[in-house]
C-alpha cells in the first residue's frame, strides 16, 4: 500500500466531501459521513472503523494518489488482501477521481498479469507497498462526474474488462438497499472472491447505504455469519445449500435478516430448507458485470414450488425480450433478454465487441442503449402483484457464455467436421471394428436425447447407463448429457441393484443382453430395441427443453470403487477439468486410445476430451500407466502428512485434491461430505480439499513432478 504524503490538497479534509458530484459513489459516501460520522463503517475481527475514521484515511490516501497522477479516466489496480487497508484503497481511488479494479493477490501470477494487461492500469497498489506505473508531478484534477468510470471488472477467460460508471454503480447499490431495507443497524458480510463483480457489489451495498461492512477471518461461511452477527449476506445457491444443511443451521443463521442469492438458478428445495431454519427474507437475483451487477430480483416465498423465476427489473432498468429481428416476442414465447437503462456499463475497455453487445434500443429514445445478455427467457405472470416475471430458458448458441456445458464444444465440432471419424471401437478377437463419424454421432445422440426428454429426462435427472464398452456407450453418455440428465456409470464395481437404489434414477439405459428386469419405478430404455427414427436428428435448441441446462446442474453421478456413496460432478466442474486436456494434449489430428481399464467412472474425461477438439477416440485394450500427472490446470494435488503439512519429494503422504473440478459432495450423506471435503489451508477462504484416502509420493524428474501411488501404511487410520 502506498504511504500517505502530506499535501495542502483539500482532499485531506473529509468535510470537502471528496470532491463529490451528484450522482456519484462519492456523493453517497459523503452523505453517510454527514449523517453520522461515528456510525460503524467497517469491522475486521476486533477492529472497528467509523465512517469518520474511514473518511480521514481515505482523504490522506487520495491525496497521495493525486500526487502520483491519478485522476479522471485513470485506472488503478488494487492487488491487496481483504483488509481495512483494501477498503481505504478502493475509496481513495474514487476520491482521487480514478477507477479501481480489484485483483486477487492469491490468484496465479499469470492470471494477475493477464488481468493487468486487460485493465491497463496506470498504477498497481499492493499490500507490500510495491507499485508500478506512472510517476507524475502533483496535479489538481477535476471532480469525477456521474459518467466517469468508477471501477472495472476483468474477466480473464473472456479476455475482457467491463467499465462501470459512477451513475450505474450508484443506482445499482441504492436499488439493492431499497430491496433489502438496509440501515445503519445492518451489517453486510464481505466474502466474495476479490476479483469478481460480487466483491464490489457487497462492498458498495454496505458503504453506500450506511450499513457496516464485515470482514471475517472464519473459514466457514456459517461461522462467519454467526460469530459476527451478520444481518445481510450474499451467497451462491451452493453456499446457501451448505448453510441450511448444517446441524446447527437455525442457531448459526439467527442474526440474518436478508439473504441475496445469485450466480446460478436457486433450487426450490434449497429455498424450502432455508424457510425451515430461518425467517430471513430470501431474494433470488440475476445480473451481469455489464449491468453493474444484479438488475433482476424475485422475493422467494412458499408459493415458489416448481421453479424460481428471475424476477422483476430493478429501478431505472428496462427488460426487453426480443426475437432475432429485435422485435418483441409474444407473452409466453422465448426470446433473448436485453437490458436497458441507467445501470448499464459503459462497455468493454478497448474492445470492438462493445458495439456488438451494447446496441441501440429500438424502443427507447435517441442514444438509449441496451445490452444483449445472450440469455433466452420467457415472460410469465407474476405470482402476486402487477407485472410479469422472467423465467430462464437457456442461452443463445452464439452467446459469449457458450462453452459452460460439457458438450458445447463437441456440438460445435460436429457441425464443422461432420465426416471426420469420431469414435473407433476395436473389440479384439474376430469381432469387426466399428467406426462412427462426428456427424453420425451427433445425429444419433440428438435422436436419443429427444426420446429421453419425451420420457421426462432433464436437469437433475439421474440416468443409469449399463452398456458395455462400445460406440453405443458413447452415444448413451452424450445423449443423456444433451437431454440435460446426469450420467450414472455402472463400471465402478458396485452391483447394479445397489446403484439403482442409491442413485434413485429417472431411467436406465442398457442393451438387450443386459436387461435385468422391467422396473415399474423408472423407464428402461433398451438401446438395441428402441425406435428413434421418428425423432428429429437436428441439434436440440434451448426451447426444446422444458427446463434449461445450467453449469450448476450435475453432469455425472459417480460411485467410488466398491462404494455405494455417490458424488455429483456439475457441468461447471466437468468443463474446468476438461479444459486442461484439449489445449495441452489433443489436436484434431490426434488419435486417443482409451484402454479397457479406463472406466467411465474413473476416467470419464478421456471419453469426452478428445471429441471437444476433433480428435478420434479409439476404444481398445492397452496397458495401464500407474503414474498420474499432477500438473493439471486449475487444480492442485497435495501430498500431506498427518499435520496437513506438505511432504518433500520421495516422502510418502496422504493424497489430497483441490480445485474447481471437485465434486459437490456425497449424495444424501452430509457427514461423510464434511469428513472428506475439508477446508483448504493453502487456498482462498471457502476453498476445499478432498481427502482421497490414498497415499503417494512425488518423484521429481527435471521440472516435472509425477505422482506415484502407494499402498496405505499399516498404521493408517
Amino acid at each position: 500500500m502506498i504511504s500517505p504524503q502530506h499535501t495542502d490538497s483539500p482532499l485531506l479534509d473529509p468535510s470537502q466531501s471528496f470532491g463529490a458530484e451528484p450522482g456519484t459513489l462519492l456523493a453517497e459516501f459523503a452523505a453517510q459521513l454527514a449523517l453520522d460520522p461515528d456510525a460503524l463503517a467497517v469491522r475486521h475481527g476486533e477492529t472497528p472503523l467509523s465512517y469518520g475514521e474511514l473518511a480521514e484515511l481515505v482523504a490522506a490516501k487520495a491525496a497521495a494518489l493525486v500526487a502520483r497522477g491519478v485522476g479522471l479516466e485513470t485506472t488503478v489496480a488494487i492487488a491487496m488482501t481483504r483488509s481495512i487497508d483494501l477498503v481505504v484503497a478502493v475509496h481513495a481511488v474514487l476520491a482521487a477521481g480514478g477507477a479501481f479494479v480489484l485483483l486477487d493477490p492469491a490468484a496465479p501470477r499469470e492470471t494477475r498479469e493477464r488481468a493487468i494487461e486487460l485493465a491497463a492500469p496506470s498504477l498497481v497498489l499492493t499490500d507490500s507497498g510495491n507499485e508500478s506505473g506512472i510517476a507524475a508531478e502533483p496535479v489538481r484534477l477535476p471532480r469525477p462526474g456521474a459518467d466517469n468510470p468508477a471501477y472495472l471488472v476483468v474477466d480473464v477467460p473472456a479476455a475482457s474488462a467491463v467499465v462501470i460508471g459512477h451513475r450505474a454503480a450508484r443506482a445499482n447499490a441504492l436499488w439493492r438497499q431499497r430491496l433489502c431495507g438496509l440501515s445503519a443497524g445492518d451489517s453486510v458480510l464481505w466474502r466474495a472472491p476479490l476479483d469478481t463483480q460480487h466483491a464490489v457489489g457487497e462492498l458498495l451495498l454496505a458503504l453506500q447505504t450506511g450499513a457496516a461492512l464485515v470482514l471475517a477471518d472464519e473459514p466457514e461461511l456459517g461461522d462467519a455469519v454467526a460469530d459476527n452477527a451478520v444481518t445481510t449476506v450474499c451467497v451462491s445457491p451452493d453456499d446457501l445449500a451448505g448453510l441450511v444443511a448444517h446441524p446447527d443451521a437455525e442457531s448459526r443463521l439467527d442474526s440474518l435478516r436478508v439473504i441475496l442469492s445469485s450466480g446460478a438458478p436457486l433450487p426450490t428445495q434449497t429455498a424450502a430448507e432455508l424457510r425451515a431454519v430461518s425467517g430471513a427474507t430470501l431474494w433470488h437475483l440475476y445480473g451481469r458485470a455489464e449491468t453493474a451487477g444484479e438488475v433482476v430480483a424475485h422475493e422467494v416465498t412458499g408459493a415458489d414450488t416448481a421453479v424460481i423465476p428471475l424476477g422483476l427489473a430493478a429501478d431505472d432498468v428496462e427488460l426487453l425480450v426480443l426475437d432475432e429481428h429485435l422485435a418483441p416476442v409474444a407473452d409466453g414465447e422465448v426470446g433473448q433478454l436485453y437490458v436497458s437503462g441507467v445501470q448499464l456499463a459503459r462497455g468493454y475497455l478497448g474492445r470492438q465487441s462493445t458495439a456488438a453487445t451494447f446496441l441501440a434500443n429500438p424502443a427507447g429514445p435517441v442514444e438509449d442503449r441496451m445490452f444483449a445478455t445472450g440469455e433466452l427467457v420467457r415472460l410469465r405472470d407474476a405470482p402476486y402483484g402487477p407485472g410479469a416475471e422472467l423465467e430462464f430458458v437457456g442461452r443463445v448458441e452464439s452467446s459469449p457464455l457458450a462453452g459452460e456445458l460439457v458438450l458445447d464444444e463437441f456440438e460445435a465440432q460436429a457441425q464443422t467436421t461432420p465426416f471426420d471419424p469420431a469414435v473407433v471401437h476395436i473389440p479384439g478377437g474376430s469381432a469387426p471394428t466399428a467406426i462412427i463419424t462426428y456427424g453420425d454421432l451427433d445425429r444419433r445422440t440428438n435422436q436419443l436425447a429427444r426420446h429421453l426428454n419425451a420420457i421426462g429426462i432433464g436437469p437433475e435427472s439421474a440416468v443409469v447407463i449399463d452398456v458395455p464398452r462400445s460406440i453405443e456407450l458413447i452415444i448413451a453418455i452424450y445423449a443423456v448429457l444433451k437431454a440435460g440428465g446426469a450420467v450414472v456409470p455402472t463400471d465402478s464395481g458396485v452391483a447394479l441393484p445397489e446403484i439403482l437404489r442409491a442413485a434413485d434414477p429417472a431411467a436406465l439405459l442398457t442393451v438387450d443382453d443386459r436387461v435385468p428386469f422391467i422396473a415399474d419405478e423408472f423407464p428402461v430404455v433398451v438401446l438395441d430395441r428402441v425406435h428413434l427414427s421418428h425423432y428429429s436428428d437436428e441439434p436440440l435448441a434451448a426451447s426444446d427443453r422444458e427446463t434449461a441446462v445450467l453449469p450448476s446442474h450435475p453432469a455425472f453421478i459417480l460411485f467410488g470403487p466398491g462404494s455405494a456413496r455417490a458424488t455429483h460432478v456439475t457441468h461447471a466442474a466437468a468443463v474446468n477439468r476438461l479444459v486442461d486436456e484439449p489445449g495441452r494434449h489433443f489436436t484434431a489430428r490426434d488419435v486417443h486410445l482409451q484402454p479397457d481399464i479406463g472406466s467411465v467412472t474413473t476416467q470419464w474425461r478421456g471419453y469426452l476430451a478428445p471429441l471437444r477438439v476433433g480428435a478420434t477416440l479409439v476404444l481398445t485394450e492397452a496397458t495401464p500407466d500407474p503414474n498420474h500427472r499432477a500438473d493439471v490446470l486449475a487444480s492442485a494435488t497435495h501430498i500431506l502428512d498427518r499435520r496437513l503439512q506438505p511432504t518433500g519429494p520421495g516422502v510418502a503422504g496422504e493424497v489430497y485434491l483441490a480445485g474447481d473440478q471437485l465434486a459437490i459432495g456425497y449424495r444424501a450423506d452430509p457427514a461423510t461430505t464434511a469428513a472428506r471435503f475439508i477446508a483448504n489451508p493453502f487456498g482462498r477462504p471457502g476453498e476445499r480439499l478432498f481427502r482421497t484416502g490414498g497415499y503417494g509420493r512425488w518423484d521429481v524428474d527435471g521440472h516435472a513432478a509425477t505422482l506415484v501411488r502407494l499402498p496405505a501404511p499399516a498404521t493408517a487410520a
